[in-house]
């Protein structure tokens, strides 16, 4: 029977990860946003996105969702110690070298836990499985669909986002797709209300 895992071990990574309920996301402070979401809040819309895109899957039953669930949630654990790195900060320090300083810390904040709990992250990073692959796809979809809250809530300016294809890789899921493109429908949409326009007018159903 395998030990459980230890009080300290236990809570030494809670502690960490609480950091991130209250670490904010630095692209949206960037942006002009007041009260800008924390990391915490990303990691449980990202949660929350896969088990959406789940429910449009066809093959879900063929999902290892305990994993799935589990990449979710450790996703962004690195930034725990190294910080929510920003695009144009990445510009100087290098995709690179940011990677390899987060998967030394999370390493680092893993030792004592069992095995599989690094490597649900490293098969997150390396995107080659579908659990890995919906992840990744949740993870920006996520994204777009907080700004587009933002955007309805008039909080600070992303038009940026919306002309980087990074903001929509869907990782080879069909389904994050076809919801990428309901996002720029629903963007499309709420621009033309916020300037006065009719989208029923402008051809838009």
């Amino acid at each position: 029977m395998t030990e459980p895992l230890s009080f300290d071990a236990l809570f030494s990574l809670a502690n960490e990860m609480e950091i991130l309920q209250r670490l904010t996301r630095t692209g949206y402070t960037m942006s002009g946003v007041t009260e800008p979401q924390t990391v915490g809040s990303h990691t449980f819309g990202v949660s929350l996105w896969c088990l959406l895109l789940l429910e449009r899957m066809a093959d879900k039953d063929a999902v290892d969702v305990q994993k799935l669930l589990r990449m979710a949630v450790l996703h962004e654990v690195g930034e725990a110690r190294i910080s929510d790195i920003p695009m144009p900060a990445r510009h100087y320090l290098g995709d690179d070298a940011v990677s390899q300083a987060e998967g030394r810390a999370v390493q680092d904040m893993l030792k004592h836990f069992p095995a599989d709990w690094y490597a649900t992250w490293q098969e997150f990073e390396e995107c080659e499985t579908r659990e890995a692959r919906i992840v990744k796809a949740a993870d920006k979809l996520e994204l777009m669909h907080k700004i587009l809250c933002y955007e309805h809530a008039h909080n600070g300016n992303f038009e940026k986002f919306w002309v980087n294809d990074n903001n929509f890789r869907w990782a080879g899921i069909d389904e994050a797709k076809e919801i990428f493109e309901e996002m720029k429908r629903r963007h499309t949409l709420s621009g033309k209300a916020a300037h006065g326009l009719n989208p029923a007018a402008a051809g838009a159903g």
